[in-house]
């Protein structure tokens, strides 16, 4: 059996990496979760490296971060944009796994701000302004 394992190459044939990076560490998962299932099916006697992808793929996306949280939302994104890249997922379904970030992120935008303690206006939501009477 071929061992295919997923990288982060550069053109030069580099690990592309900086401490910094937003998503790095989320990728670094997903991979790590995708290199592991794609190992353990390629163990299984029979199995094709079809069989080693789907397990590999599924894997990732499993390990994908949930849409819950602006951090896990940036992560989950760099994850699918890497999974495109790399033929983990294709590119339209790619593009619906983004249509849910989207959303995911439009609902913290508009998630209702916190009211105050001090407000006068408590049990309300705090942009609604008042009706004169």
């Amino acid at each position: 059996m071929a061992y295919k394992s997923m990288t982060a190459n550069t053109f030069a044939g580099e690990l592309q990496t900086q401490s910094g990076d937003p998503g790095k560490e989320a990728i670094d998962i997903c991979r790590r979760a995708w290199n592991s299932a794609h190992d353990e099916q390629a163990e299984i006697k029979g199995s094709s490296n079809w069989d080693c992808e789907k397990a590999g793929n599924k894997a990732y996306l499993e390990a994908a971060p949930s849409l819950s949280g602006y951090k896990n939302i940036c992560d989950f994104i760099a994850c699918i944009n890497y999974a495109s890249m790399t033929g983990v997922v294709s590119h339209d379904d790619a593009a619906h796994y983004l249509a849910n970030a989207r959303i995911a992120l439009s609902a913290i935008y508009h998630q209702p701000k916190p009211i105050s303690e001090g407000n006068s206006y408590a049990g309300k939501d705090a942009r609604k302004k008042p009706k004169n009477n």
